[in-house]
């Protein structure tokens, strides 16, 4: 019998190892939920100390080893809602957890810093 949880996975956005830029939260918790539909929705306190909430899609290679997700994003000085592109990785834990790697680009032209960040995700 399946859920409306079948396919679903819950993660939690835990911090953020930045390369370049000064003075920005390495602090970053939130909540995101991604369908294996692909399409993804979270919400986070942002390196600048601002809550930041996004939507898009994430596409995933066979396996759901690596992953890449586009969509637009909230919560930072540059613009009101600015595009997101983040690569990442699973870090397999158990069957249904895993940490993720992402890779977070510095933004052409406003941004300051990239960053490796870190979440914690279950399959439910």
């Amino acid at each position: 019998m399946s859920t409306i949880l079948d396919g679903v996975v819950l993660g939690l956005h835990l911090a953020t190892a930045h390369f370049g830029g000064h003075d920005l939260n390495a602090v970053n918790p939130g909540v995101y939920v991604r369908h294996e539909s692909g399409a993804t929705a979270g919400t986070f306190r942002n390196s600048y100390r601002r809550q930041s909430a996004y939507a898009g899609w994430t596409f995933e290679t066979p396996g759901r080893g690596l992953a890449l997700t586009v969509g637009a994003i909230t919560g930072y000085p540059a613009a009101k809602v600015m595009p997101m592109v983040a690569p990442s990785a699973r870090l397999p834990l158990s069957s249904s957890g895993a940490l993720r790697l992402a890779y977070i680009p510095k933004p052409l032209k406003s941004g300051t810093a990239s960053g490796l960040h870190l979440s914690v995700e279950w399959s439910l």
